[in-house]
């Protein structure tokens, strides 16, 4: 019995010393190498892929607000698609007031209203929260929703019928407001940088709606009144529904549990 207990544990000390011989091959050194270089190579694309987008990122949003003129004669010969246009730029952007308004407004309890005194009604940060994720969602939204507008009336000003120009008119001109959601937080200071944002929209569209679309100059003016109408009207309906779903939300099942109470 002895002497099969040691033939056993014979095959077993075999057994593992070809698996360690296995795992110690040539061939399976060089897979591992091989994968290691492969992995490496991989991290480092990824992360210079990362690095020149953002940097094309900031690039564009610089060069929309400094050399508007030049910026869209390059931006009318690009060639973009909706999902570049949204996935690459504004839903990038746009993300800045929502980032600004969770961390400032929700997270540290600061805002306009409250460090000049003002009586706003004190939300949660669940609530704020939702408002500035669901204000964030119905920007792009409503920023499609232009674009589609904007294409069809187009021809009503003799410009183009092309829907990715008109959203990329609109996208890059968007830009100012975006980027004034770094400072909307503060008092005074934020509402004069929104103000000035919206304003210098206006006349990104207006100085973008010949190159981009192809609109006649005498017709520039014209059709720049009508977007700002359009806006005007779609971001009232925006409004209204923001506040309708946070009445809904935090309003109403707070009453309806105070009448339950009572």
């Amino acid at each position: 019995m002895l002497g099969n207990a040691e033939q056993r544990n014979d095959a077993d000390d075999g057994d593992q010393n070809s698996s360690d011989d296995y795992h110690t091959s040539p061939q399976s050194l060089r897979a591992r190498q091989y994968l290691h270089i492969g992995t490496n190579m991989f991290c480092s694309m990824t992360s210079q892929f990362w690095r020149a987008k953002s940097m094309s990122i900031v690039q564009r949003a610089k060069n929309i607000i400094l050399k508007p003129t030049d910026e869209w004669n390059i931006i009318s010969r690009e060639p973009a698609t909706i999902g570049g246009l949204f996935g690459g730029y504004a839903a990038i952007l746009a993300a800045i007031p929502m980032a600004a308004g969770i961390l400032f407004t929700g997270a540290l309890g600061i805002s306009g209203a409250g460090l000049l005194g003002g009586g706003a009604i004190p939300l949660s940060f669940e609530a704020i929260a939702a408002m500035s994720v669901t204000g964030y969602i119905l920007s792009l939204i409503t920023l499609y929703l232009m674009g589609i507008i904007v294409n069809s009336v187009s021809p009503s000003f003799n410009g183009k019928s092309d829907l990715h120009q008109s959203l990329k008119l609109l996208t890059y001109a968007s830009t100012p407001t975006w980027l004034a959601g770094l400072v909307s937080w503060i008092p005074i200071l934020g509402a004069l940088v929104s103000f000035a944002a919206n304003v210098y929209v206006v006349y990104l569209i207006y100085l973008g709606l010949q190159p981009v679309l192809g609109v006649p100059k005498e017709k520039v003016a014209g059709f720049t009144v009508v977007i700002v109408l359009i806006y005007v009207v779609l971001s009232l309906i925006v409004s209204g529904i923001i506040i309708g779903l946070l009445f809904s939300t935090f309003f109403a099942g707070g009453a309806t549990g105070a009448l339950s109470g009572a």
